[in-house]
């Protein structure tokens, strides 16, 4: 579907671009304070020894943070990528409830912070029973990976946070194995970037196929 549309595509390079930029700037700031932050004396082959550490250093925390950075500052362009999905998949038809920059930056931050306490719980978790923290860690990953991306299009919806987590529970095995999708694609360098557009796209198509046949159960 992304390739299909041009308009998609097209929405999906803004995050895809800043993203990218703002990663090299915050590797690039980060190699300039540490040469800073060296004496003159102690030689410029060390500092620029450690200005390139610490720039690979920084793009590769910025890549396991991808994605729930992305969530918070991309969460407009996300969502109007979700919002033009919709609308092409319905034949016309938007959501009812569009939300401003702010609010879909905000439900992005809440949403963070849920998982955050999640990644928390893991990490106490794996320190004080170690052979079960590496797998239960996985599950977690897969678990707020389906989050992220379920999120967008029921943040557009206009659900509050608790409802969408109702509706998440109650279409589990559909967002775990979206999740485990979402999680593999994340661990590809560089297919990671395309990662965040097309999973918004699919979790539009889900959460589309999931109102329909919810709306066809009531009709019954």
């Amino acid at each position: 579907m992304l390739i299909r549309h041009p308009p998609l595509f097209g929405l999906s390079l803004i995050p895809i671009v800043i993203t990218v930029v703002l990663l090299v700037l915050l590797a690039l700031a980060s190699a300039w304070m540490v040469g800073e932050l060296i004496a003159d004396d102690l030689g410029g082959e060390l500092r620029t020894f450690a200005q390139a550490l610490i720039f690979v250093l920084a793009l590769l925390l910025g890549y396991f943070f991808y994605l729930p950075v992305a969530r918070v500052l991309l969460a407009p362009f996300s969502e109007a990528l979700s919002r033009r999905a919709h609308t092409i998949n319905s034949g016309g038809m938007n959501y009812q409830s569009p939300l401003g920059w702010a609010r879909a930056m905000w439900e992005g931050l809440k949403l963070v912070m849920f998982q955050a306490t999640i990644v928390l719980a893991a990490l106490v978790l794996g320190l004080i029973f170690p052979p079960v923290g590496a797998p239960f860690g996985i599950a977690m990953a897969i678990f707020t990976c389906g989050l992220d991306f379920f999120d967008v299009p029921l943040s557009a919806r206009g659900l509050p946070f608790r409802r969408k987590l109702g509706v998440i529970w109650r279409n589990k095995s559909l967002a775990i194995g979206f999740g485990i999708a979402a999680y593999l694609s994340l661990l590809i360098p560089v297919v990671n970037l395309l990662s965040l557009p097309a999973g918004v796209i699919g979790a539009t198509l889900l959460a589309d196929a999931i109102e329909g046949a919810s709306q066809k159960t009531r009709a019954q």
